[in-house]
C-alpha cells in the first residue's frame, strides 16, 4: 500500500521503543475552514496504560494519493490524502484537542523497518484504543438516512418511511463505499458493523 508522505519533518530522530507508538493530536480550531493543524507525540506502553492518555484509532480509506492535501504536524507541512483530510476536517473540535491513532501518519511511512513492525502491532493498537472511529467518507446518496435506519434497527425499530425502496437504497448505497470492500472487513463485516452503530 504505497502513500505519498511527502515531509519527513515531524518524526523524530529518536526510534520507538518496543511497544511504543505515536498518537495525533488533532488541535482545535472553530473556524473549520482552517488549516488543520496537530502535534505527534511518541508514548511508551506505559503511559499508554493511564486513562490520562486515552485516545481513539481511526479506520478509514486512505484514498488516491495523487492529489494530496496539506496539513501541519509539529509545524511542519505534511502531505495527506484527500479521504484522510476530509475524515480530519469532520473530527475537529471546536476547542478541545483529540487524540488519534492514525496510521499513515502515526507510523512513519518512509521507514521500511518501523513501517513492518508497527505493523504487526496494529490489531494491539486497535485493540487497546478507547474507541475506534470509522470514517466511511462524506454524507451523500442519503447516506444520514441510511446511518438513522442502522441505528434504528440496532434497537428493532425501524424508520416508518413510505419510500421504502429510497430507504434500501440509501443502505446499499452506503455497503458499497470502499471502507466495506477491505479483505479485513469483508472478512469481519458483522463485527465492524456492530462497531459503527455502537454509539
Amino acid at each position: 500500500m504505497a502513500f505519498c508522505a511527502m515531509s519527513h519533518g515531524p518524526y523524530s530522530s529518536v526510534s520507538l521503543e518496543p511497544g511504543a507508538i505515536r498518537l495525533l493530536r488533532l488541535m482545535p480550531d472553530k473556524d473549520e475552514a482552517a488549516p488543520i493543524q496537530c502535534r505527534l507525540i511518541n508514548y511508551s506502553p506505559q503511559e499508554l496504560g493511564q486513562k490520562s492518555h486515552l485516545y481513539e484509532a481511526l479506520s478509514y480509506v486512505w484514498g488516491d494519493p495523487s492529489h494530496p492535501l496539506p496539513v501541519l504536524i509539529n509545524e511542519h507541512p505534511f502531505n495527506i490524502t484527500v479521504n484522510l483530510h476530509a475524515a480530519l476536517s469532520s473530527l475537529r473540535n471546536h476547542s478541545v484537542e483529540r487524540l488519534l491513532w492514525v496510521d499513515a501518519i502515526c507510523i512513519n511511512q518512509s521507514n521500511q523497518k518501523e513501517k513492518e513492525l508497527q505493523i504487526q502491532s496494529m490489531a494491539k493498537v486497535y485493540g487497546q484504543a478507547n474507541r475506534v472511529v470509522v470514517w466511511l467518507g462524506e454524507t451523500a446518496d442519503d447516506s444520514n438516512l441510511a446511518l438513522e435506519e442502522i441505528r434504528l434497527a440496532r434497537g428493532k425499530k425501524s424508520v416508518s418511511n413510505s419510500d421504502n425502496q429510497k430507504l434500501r437504497q440509501a443502505v446499499l448505497a452506503l455497503l458499497q463505499r470502499p471502507w466495506f470492500q477491505r479483505i479485513w472487513v469483508r472478512n469481519r463485516q458483522l463485527t465492524a458493523f456492530v462497531r459503527i452503530t455502537k454509539d
